[in-house]
């Protein structure tokens, strides 16, 4: 623990021979949409299950900032709308908490103030602005269309991942991301229609050699993308069926460092599904038509004979080749043996 936490604490230094172990960067994102908590909840028969998964995740931060005094997380909000950082939080956003707590006349104090200092950091900031996000989601519901913004949120975690990495250049900083999401059975909503950005969110994970971990929460379906998200960039993934025994699930499965992961059996699905998305009509396809400009996936043939997401436009004797019917050449009928006529 930190030496000012406790005034009896004297720092001995490392003792030789000892190796000291890197620092990590946990930056977990958590899908609160409102709606897809709501189904989840109808059709379990509980109530408040994101406050389940609350609990969990705060023992989650903790356990992790306590492996390492030099352990630093962060925390990212994918809601109905949009993306929000919830921890950490400069100077002028805590002095804006601040006075909305004053006018509001709230009492959140929930937190023991006799808690280790970081613990206690990351726990208040994380339920004062999920409480706020939560009256804010309520009053949207039924106003505003529902709509993913998981692509987002990992973007959004990947920039603060580098700027974090480029800041301590000097130390050795390992990073990885957490998506915490809840399932549907109606499908996967509009996911399929971000199947480049979740791509493009891939390719720098990749470079800058950041897995990303994803743990969905209910619903029967496979998440394609996320799956394909966790394979290509050495994570793991979990598909659990509630939110009981969810922080055995998050202190068993999410804490296998990633130098450990080329050698441990990760909790994986042994089969991913590869498939890609029609970029007009948002189907998964195996086999389709491919733009060889930006690379963009169609199950049909686009009106116009233009690419829809780079407007390029095709060859015409191209297209003409595509929309011709294949020709099928007719089998000759061979004369029976019994019929032939003898000589």
């Amino acid at each position: 623990m930190d030496a000012i936490a406790d005034p009896n604490f004297k720092h001995q230094g490392n003792k030789p021979g000892s190796v000291e172990e890197s620092p990590s960067l946990l930056t977990v994102i958590v899908d609160i949409t409102p709606q897809l908590w709501t189904e989840f909840d109808l059709k379990n028969g509980k109530k408040d299950s994101i406050l389940d998964v609350l609990k969990a995740l705060i023992v989650f931060l903790n356990a992790h900032l306590a492996f390492n005094t030099s352990n630093q997380v962060a925390l990212i909000a994918a809601h109905s709308q949009g993306i929000k950082y919830l921890y950490p939080k400069n100077k002028a956003d805590d002095d804006e908490i601040s006075s909305k707590n004053e006018k509001e006349d709230r009492d959140l104090f929930i937190i023991s103030k006799n808690m280790y200092r970081r613990f206690r950091n990351v726990d208040e900031t994380l339920v004062e602005e999920l409480y706020m996000l939560f009256k804010e989601e309520e009053q949207s519901i039924g106003k505003v269309t529902q709509k993913s913004t998981l692509a987002g949120g990992i973007s959004a975690a990947l920039a603060y991942t580098d700027r974090i990495t480029r800041e301590m250049e000097t130390i050795s900083l390992k990073s990885r991301i957490m998506v915490l999401t809840c399932g549907s059975d109606k499908g996967n909503r509009d996911e399929v229609f971000q199947y480049i950005p979740i791509m493009n969110c891939i390719f720098s994970a990749t470079k800058i050699k950041c897995p990303i971990d994803v743990v969905k929460i209910g619903g029967s379906k496979e998440s394609t993308f996320l799956q394909q998200t966790t394979d290509a960039t050495n994570g793991i993934y979990l598909h659990v069926t509630s939110t009981d025994g969810l922080l055995q699930y998050l202190s068993t499965a999410m804490f296998i460092d990633p130098s450990l992961r080329q050698i441990i059996v990760k909790p994986n699905k042994g089969s991913v599904d590869f498939r890609t998305s029609c970029y007009l009509t948002g189907k998964v396809v195996a086999v389709g038509y491919i733009c060889s400009v930006c690379l963009c996936v169609l199950s049909i043939i686009p009106p116009g004979n233009v690419c829809p997401a780079c407007d390029s436009e095709f060859d015409e004797r191209v297209i003409a080749k595509l929309k011709k019917k294949p020709v099928v050449p007719r089998l000759t009928k061979r004369k029976s043996a019994n019929h032939v006529s003898k000589k």
